[in-house]
């Protein structure tokens, strides 16, 4: 068994401007499955959307409003709600933080490589052979890391 407080305020292992995220994978070397704790400051915008060819996602809001954006539109998110977002077009999304007040969520995922990851607003894509901030050991496989455009929909 291992085990970690993922409610704890440190380490965060990604800090952005208007977010920050704690992985839960690495630290356990999962080859499955994939967790992390974000956190969506206050006002925290919204980015492109995007969805995944090789991961399904799955979301609990624990503190705050959280605004989710979908192809259908946007809803809010209040704490104990739970979202999730097949593979492929079914799964586009992104989320946002218009509140004054920080939101907490729990990310749930599995973690299938290589891994498409799809952002059509953009008209770009990445695609992956194994997680781009897991770490590589000495003489092991480095794998493929890639962008490529996206065919315009005209």
């Amino acid at each position: 068994m291992r085990r970690l407080n993922f409610l704890e305020d440190e380490p965060w292992d990604e800090v952005e401007d208007d977010t920050r995220v704690r992985w839960f994978g690495h630290p356990f070397g999962t080859d499955h499955l994939g967790a992390s704790l974000i956190e969506y400051l206050p006002q925290a915008p919204g980015g492109p959307m995007h969805m995944h060819y090789g991961v399904e996602e799955m979301f609990f809001v624990l503190s705050g409003t959280l605004t989710v954006r979908t192809p259908v539109g946007e809803e809010e998110l209040s704490p104990g709600d739970v979202v999730y977002f097949p593979e492929g077009r079914d799964g586009l999304h992104n989320f946002s933080n218009p509140k004054d007040e920080p939101v907490r969520m729990l990310g749930i995922s599995t973690k299938r490589f290589p891994d498409v990851v799809a952002y059509p607003e953009r008209g770009v894509a990445w695609v992956a052979t194994r997680h781009p901030e897991r770490a590589v050991h000495e003489g092991g496989d480095e794998g493929v890391i890639a962008r490529f455009e996206l065919p315009s929909d005209d």
